[in-house]
This record gives C-alpha cells, structure tokens and sequence, in this order.
C-alpha cells in the first residue's frame, strides 16, 4: 500500500544514519513507495544538525520528515532531536527515531524529548520495506502536517 503524496512538490525528507549499507537500504526502501522525493542524507549527528542550520527565512525548504538513527558518532540522535525541538522554526518537523535499539530507557528519553514516533529499525529488507511504507503512509497522508 503506497501512500498517495498529497503536496505538489517532493516530500523533503532527511535521513540521518551513520552505517552507509542501512542508509542506502533504507533509501532504496524509500524510493520504491513511489513516493516523489527529496532525499538528503547524512551520516552523522554533527552533518544532521549543520544541514538543519542552513534552513533560513521564509522556511521553504524545511524537511516534512526527519529520520534519525540512535547511535551515531559525533552527536547522537537524542542531541540531534533536542537541537530541533529547541528551535521554533524546526521543533514541528515530524521526527522518527529509527533505532535498532528496544532498550527501554533509550525509548522513554526519546519521548521525553518529544520524538513523534520511535520505530524499530528492522535488519530484514522486506520487514524494512514495509515499515518504511507505513511511516511515509502515515506521515505523508495519513497526518495533517504543519504547513
């Protein structure tokens, strides 16, 4: 089930993971929900948070969704989340931490610092197809989305 993108322009969308194999599974992933794109990705908390800084008035190019991994070298995922829930002109991007790790503490810190979805990051490429699907479905046409 590809989600039927509502916007007239590619969905803006940053990927921040630093293991280069799961960054590009995770954008083939992508790119087969047909789903029309623009893909930055990045490899690291520091690069994430650099790119988000280049985002100026009148905020055309903000991401509609941020995919973040966890652990990452540099800053990692929760520093990343609070950097953008600290700045009023990035804090309504929907955030995705997009984590293998289950452990319930890194769970709980995620919400406590307002992520809007913690997603287990599947090793299965199907598993993560589907997953992948689900979250562009849900954030992309499902949600009504800052504008």
């Amino acid at each position: 089930m590809s989600p039927t993108y509502k916007r007239d322009r590619p969905a803006r969308i940053v990927l921040v993971d630093d293991d280069r194999t799961t960054s590009r599974l995770i954008e083939i992933a992508l790119r087969r929900t047909g789903v029309p794109l623009d893909l930055q990705i990045v490899h690291d908390g520091d690069d994430a948070i650099a790119a988000l800084e280049t985002i100026s008035p009148p905020w055309n190019d903000i991401p509609d969704l941020l995919l973040l991994d966890l652990h990452m070298p540099g800053k990692n995922g929760f520093e990343v989340l609070e950097y953008v829930k600290q700045h009023e002109h990035l804090r309504r991007i929907p955030v995705v931490m997009f984590s293998n790790s289950e452990v319930a503490a890194d769970v709980n810190r995620a919400y406590d610092l307002h992520v809007n979805a913690y997603v287990r990051k599947s090793v299965e490429f199907a598993e993560l197809c589907i997953t992948i699907d689900t979250i562009l479905h849900f954030w992309l046409r499902t949600a009504t989305t800052p504008f």
